[in-house]
Order: structure tokens, then C-alpha cells, then sequence
């Protein structure tokens, strides 16, 4: 009882299953897996489309049978994108002896504080999301991530901003959060390297909502705004046009989200030059399987707005991983067992065009990074970029 925020939104969700096959090993049992994130606040799209892909996936796995015959069980919780609520909260699934996986968790800065206590109790921690370096360069042996990296994320839009735009003198602006910084950092260190100047660095708050201080401090003499942060994108880019600002607004894939950014700019995307937005994955309906899942999930839901593929991805090779120990076990697999499983487990899902496959230190071999620009009230996919190497 060490967090009310935590356990008030900490819920379980079972789904009912068909007659388990005779002789399925684990028949009568209940294994869970775990679904951390931000359900309230300025992150809380993310978070929230990330419960439902994960509960979408469990249902799924029900529907056919659970694992061996035993049900599935989702454990969900509101970290509120707070490292200290999610220290709690990973404690919690920890303590829960049914859970042997995590699907977790949004912010980069929050995942890197839970993982460590994952570790403690021996729990796999798969991040849909979380970008900095950070998360997997610590040698934690359960921890993975899915999609790309921000030492990945930030020389690749710099680069297309340089050579293929003739973008040469920038602001950058961040949130202040590890994931803000950090690619903001990887950013201008890119942008600078291949030509271009940074005119200004500034910052922003979570939370904030006057940005007319900051729109004011701003130069005169710049082409583009490069933010990297979150919530506050929208509503600091509805600032710069109503002042008459024209430059290119770019962001890091805080911004793609339909919902939290397109909807709440209020038009504000496709005035002046627009917007170029970083996506870690490609457009639904590229991969295979990916428009079959939106559908099903528009169906419950509501529109994808942003990382549902990523977290449904996420959510299956848990529970493969699960079935895989299980089955090598004949029985009730450890935690232990399930994170080597998952380690070593190669998975076609319908986020990434290639195989999901783990490099030594749990980043996605397979993970792409994607430019968008605004089209109404959606994203239109216009380029895949690769890391730019400065030497170039």
C-alpha cells in the first residue's frame, strides 16, 4: 500500500476461455503477463493505446486456447510517466508471483528506473517505446527494446533535413525529460556535424502551458524548429504560428500521434511549412497482418493514433516466450526461463517488415525509422532514413 496512485488504477483482466485440450500441461493455471505505462497526464495517449494493444493481444491468446491450456491474466498500472510511481508499480509485479513479463514502459527515463527493479526479481521488460541509448546500454540482461534508438532517430532526421531539405540553422527545443534531452542532444550534435548550425537551444516544461515566453525568445534567423518532447509539442506549435512563424516545425516520434499532436494542433500542422515527423515504424497496412490488426482494434477501441502495433508486437513475443519456456519446461516456467526465451526468440510480427531478432544488448535488429509529413487529420509516410554518418 505504498502508492494509492499506483493501486488505484492497478487493475487485473481475464478474459474466458474455450475447454482446455486434455493433457495440456498447464490446465487450471493462471499465468499473467504486465502492462506498464502512463493512463493519466500529458503521456497518458501512449500509454493508453499501449494497454489496449496488450489487452487486444491477450484476448487474442485466450480465444485459442491460453498457454497450454492455462488463462492468461493482464496486470495493468499507471506509472503517470513518474520513474518514482513506476519503481512502486514494477515492485508490485514483482511481488505478483503469476507474472513472468512486462510490456513497458512509455518514457525512456521511466523505463531505465523499473527495469532495475525488474531485474531484482528477475523479470524480462520488453519497451514498445522507450528510445534513449540508456535503457539498453546498461548490461541488464532483461531488458529489450522494440523500436529504434534516439543515437539512431536523431543523425537520421538531421540528415534528411540537411542534404535532402537545405535546412541549415535550427532551434532546438526539449522537454527536459530523458527522452527530450537525450534526442535533443543526438540531434543538434547530428545536425551540427553534417552542415547545419544550431542557432538556439531551449527548453520547455512538462506540464507547461504558456508558450508565448518561449515562442518570444526565439531568433529571428532560423529555418527550422526541431522539438523533441511530447505533450507540450502541440500546444508550442500552435504559439509559433499564431505569431506568424513559418519555419519548419521537425519532432522526434513524441509528435506522431494522431490524437495528442494532429488533433490538438488544431490545425496548426499544415500551416506556414508544415511538419516533418519521426515515426519508428512504418504506416498500418505496410507490413502484413498490420491493417487486419488496426481493424480489429478500431473495432474496440476506436483509430490506431500511434504506437498500438508496436505494443501488440511487444505483447506476443511475451506471451511466445511464455509458451516457449513452458513447453522446454513441460510445466509452470521461471521467470528466468521466460527472458531466455524471449532472448533468444526470432518473431515475424507486423510492426517491422523484417524479423524481430535481439543484439547483444536487447535492441531490435529489425527496427526502422520513418519521415511523415500532415495531411489533414493523419500522417503521410514520405521517406525511410538510415542514421547519417558524418563522415559523409
Amino acid at each position: 500500500m505504498r502508492s494509492r496512485g499506483v493501486l488505484a488504477v492497478l487493475t487485473v483482466l481475464t478474459f474466458a476461455l474455450p475447454a482446455a485440450p486434455a493433457g495440456a500441461q498447464l490446465a487450471g493455471r493462471i499465468i499473467a503477463i504486465a502492462v506498464a505505462g502512463p493512463l493519466t497526464g500529458g503521456a497518458a495517449p501512449f500509454g493508453v493505446e499501449q494497454k489496449q494493444a496488450v489487452e487486444l493481444a491477450v484476448d487474442e491468446q485466450n480465444a485459442t486456447g491460453g498457454i497450454l491450456g492455462a488463462k492468461v491474466a493482464l496486470v495493468s498500472g499507471d506509472d503517470r510517466a513518474d520513474a518514482g510511481e513506476a519503481k512502486v508499480l514494477a515492485q508490485q509485479f514483482c511481488d505478483d508471483a503469476r507474472v513472468l513479463g512486462v510490456v513497458g514502459h512509455v518514457n525512456s527515463g521511466v523505463s531505465v528506473e523499473a527495469s532495475t527493479v525488474y531485474k531484482g526479481c528477475g523479470l524480462g521488460m520488453l519497451t514498445a517505446m522507450s528510445s534513449s541509448p540508456t535503457v539498453t546500454e546498461r548490461g541488464l540482461d532483461n531488458v529489450f527494446r522494440l523500436t529504434n534508438r534516439d543515437d539512431h532517430k536523431g543523425p537520421a532526421i538531421a540528415g534528411y533535413l540537411v542534404r535532402k531539405l537545405r535546412k541549415k540553422r535550427a532551434v532546438v527545443v526539449d522537454d527536459q525529460t530523458a527522452y527530450g534531452r537525450g534526442l535533443a542532444d543526438l540531434f543538434a550534435q547530428a545536425f551540427t556535424q553534417v552542415g547545419g548550425d544550431v542557432a538556439s537551444r531551449t527548453h520547455v516544461s512538462v506540464g507547461q502551458t504558456d508558450f508565448g515566453p518561449t515562442v518570444a525568445s526565439l531568433p529571428k534567423d532560423f529555418d527550422l524548429l526541431f522539438f523533441a518532447g511530447i505533450a507540450e509539442a502541440a500546444p508550442l506549435l500552435r504559439e509559433l504560428r499564431a505569431t506568424g512563424r513559418r519555419q519548419l516545425f521537425a519532432c522526434g516520434d513524441g509528435c506522431w500521434d494522431a490524437k495528442g499532436f494532429i488533433a490538438r494542433a488544431e490545425g496548426a500542422t499544415t500551416q506556414g511549412e508544415g511538419v516533418l515527423v519521426l515515426s519508428a515504424a512504418p504506416a498500418v497496412g505496410r507490413v502484413p497482418g498490420s491493417a487486419e490488426f488496426a481493424a480489429r482494434y478500431k473495432a474496440r477501441y476506436g483509430p490506431i493514433a500511434n504506437y498500438a502495433v508496436n505494443a501488440y508486437d511487444a505483447a506476443r513475443l511475451i506471451l511466445r516466450a511464455v509458451e516457449t519456456a513452458a513447453r522446454r519446461k513441460g510445466g509452470l516456467p521461471a521467470r528466468g526461463e521466460v527472458t531466455a526465451a524471449l532472448r533468444a526468440a526470432t518473431f515475424q510480427g507486423i510492426a517491422y517488415s523484417r524479423p524481430v531478432a535481439w543484439d547483444a544488448k536487447g535492441d531490435n535488429t529489425a527496427a526502422v525509422i520513418f519521415l511523415n509529413v500532415v495531411e489533414g487529420d493523419h500522417f503521410k509516410e514520405i521517406a525511410e532514413v538510415s542514421p547519417e554518418d558524418p563522415a559523409k
